[in-house]
């Protein structure tokens, strides 16, 4: 079959969801697998998604995961009570906070602080960069803008600045939009697995480039 590449969207503790499409695509150990970033916060299994992840690495898997911007608030949230306390009320850190069984962001193991504070913010690959929401081509050079990395929705392209496509995740977006992506210079692939109850989303999803094959999988925890 050779080697293949494939691109998960934002998991945000959707642990049962996240191993159940990953089982699906059948992956080897020898495949490339990048991970969008958001694996914590808003969902029911925080530490259940980070330890399946070490866990996929632990077993050789050829993992990539990216930072996004929830583990960029949880990191903010540390040394800061008023960045903290955003984290926790406006951006769904109280369930990161209740799967750890913890109080504090703080609190939370070494292992798992070092793991998100190691992240980095893209992968440049020959055809794509992979980034978590996107990129600044406002600029002169777009890899200049950390924090566009990490929040932007402006959906601008300029060619003459990147010739690869953009995957990214970020904005929760309908299957029928990410669909319509996959053909365009900007792929989207945040499928809003966590927001279940919202009409068009509630699915997590993975892109295969070698074919851009996409596999989704509905939210089941």
């Amino acid at each position: 079959m050779g080697k293949r590449t494939f691109v998960f969207g934002d998991i945000h503790g959707c642990y049962l969801t996240f191993k159940s499409l990953f089982e699906q695509c059948d992956i080897a150990k020898s495949d490339a697998i990048y991970l969008l970033g958001d694996y914590i916060d808003r969902g029911p299994a925080i530490k259940e998604t980070l330890d399946y992840i070490f866990n996929l690495i632990d077993d050789g898997y050829e993992l990539y995961p990216l930072r996004g911007n929830h583990e960029q608030m949880f990191l903010n949230s540390i040394n800061s009570q008023m960045d903290e306390y955003y984290w926790l009320t406006m951006n769904g850190g109280d369930k990161t906070l209740v799967s750890f069984e913890v109080s504090r962001s703080a609190e939370i193991p070494a292992k798992y602080r070092n793991w998100i504070s190691s992240l980095p913010f893209y992968y440049e690959l020959d055809n794509y960069v992979i980034v978590h929401a996107g990129l600044n081509f406002h600029l002169e050079d777009p890899f200049e803008d950390k924090y566009a990395m990490l929040w932007t929705r402006d959906m601008y392209y300029d060619k003459s600045k990147l010739d690869k496509k953009i995957i990214v995740g970020h904005t929760p977006t309908p299957l029928k939009l990410i669909e319509k992506s996959i053909n365009q210079n900007i792929i989207l692939l945040d499928g809003g697995c966590v927001y279940k109850n919202y009409h068009g989303l509630g699915k997590l999803c993975v892109l295969e480039l070698s074919n851009m094959q996409l596999f989704t999988q509905d939210y089941i925890g």
